[in-house]
């Protein structure tokens, strides 16, 4: 059996659709005896027998039309175009978003060569371009944090460490610059929260592990600093010793030991009596004041040191009676303590 062909088919499609006209109505009657001689003209040009009362099965596209099957051709059509258009306009943003991300990827290289060579003002610039381009990568907050915490703006490192965090809650790193800027601000308790935060995610991390055991370190002094004092009862360890002195080897609380009235009063008497002169000659108040003022910053004088200097204590003790005997306060010693 020969293959038919396609052409026919078609040629009796339009015939039958020709037909299906006439008998709708589509074609007014006053034409439709043209439209019947336009078919068969058309039958006998392409060889195709036509026959209303006795359609060829074989060449008929029924139950189908050939108008059902244009509108299926049509829709398919639109459809084909419209996908043709979203994949094209797709690539194009694909392609817009992938740029963008590469030269984000170079201004963060440029930048952390910045900081090796510690311009990190400039550093700070190519991070920020880099979340300008690409704002949804948290290395570039956190870099820029470690760059703002080196120029010692530890609240913008804080808030760029924070915001590393809000774009990904999982970023170990970030919480080791949030534990930093908050270190390097006295915030020492959040400064342990956030390393603890830190190691959760990351528990081999020794760099986060040291900067825990650091923070904690502080934290404990800072809290022990502030509410710990000599126990009540407790008396200056050298006799006549001044108030305010602290107990052996305690470091003095100078603001409190300055605005005393008696220390006040004291210096006054100094001053009248030509006692200035005479402790400033003494070796050890002249220790006392180059530790003070010397370029070596050696830090705070122990005063009791001083005060068993017998030409000290004698002569603290004469300026003592003179002001009428032993210095109020000279009993229990409330300051506080260096930890």
């Amino acid at each position: 059996m020969s293959a038919i062909d396609p052409k026919k088919k078609l040629v009796y499609a339009i015939l039958e659709f020709l037909n299906d006209s006439i008998k709708d109505g589509t074609v007014r009657s006053d034409d439709q005896e043209s439209m019947e001689v336009a078919m068969q003209c058309i039958s006998e040009s392409f060889s195709v027998e036509w026959s209303a009362d006795s359609p060829n099965s074989a060449l008929s596209v029924k139950p189908s039309s050939l108008l059902s099957i244009f509108e299926v051709f049509l829709k398919t059509q639109k459809k084909i175009a419209s996908t043709s258009t979203d994949s094209s306009s797709q690539p194009t943003q694909s392609t817009s978003a992938t740029n963008k991300s590469q030269e984000a990827e170079l201004l963060k290289a440029a930048g952390n060569q910045l900081v090796s060579q510690r311009d990190f003002s400039a550093a700070i610039a190519k991070y920020t371009e880099a979340i300008q381009l690409d704002p949804t990568n948290p290395v570039y907050y956190s870099n820029r944090a470690a760059a703002q915490s080196q120029l010692g703006a530890h609240d913008e490192a804080i808030e760029d460490a924070l915001k590393a965090l809000e774009v990904d809650p999982t970023f170990a790193k970030a919480y080791s610059r949030l534990g930093h800027g908050y270190f390097s601000s006295c915030q020492y308790d959040k400064a342990v929260e956030a390393y603890e935060k830190g190691l959760e995610l990351e528990p081999d991390n020794t760099t986060i592990r040291n900067s825990l055991a650091t923070a904690k370190s502080k934290a404990k002094s800072s809290s022990s600093l502030n509410t710990t004092g000599n126990p009540p009862g407790s008396s200056s360890s050298a006799r006549g010793a001044m108030p305010g002195a602290g107990g052996p080897g305690g470091m003095p609380d100078l603001a409190s030991l300055m605005n005393n009235p008696m220390m006040a009063q004291m210096a006054q008497s100094l001053m009248a009596n030509g006692g200035m002169e005479r402790m400033m000659q003494n070796p050890m108040v002249q220790q006392m004041m180059n530790s003070l003022g010397g370029a070596g910053g050696g830090g705070m004088p122990d005063l009791s040191q001083l005060m068993n200097d017998p030409a000290a204590r004698e002569l603290a003790s004469s300026l003592m009676g003179g002001l009428g005997g032993g210095a109020p306060g000279a009993g229990p010693n409330n300051d506080k303590a260096k930890p």
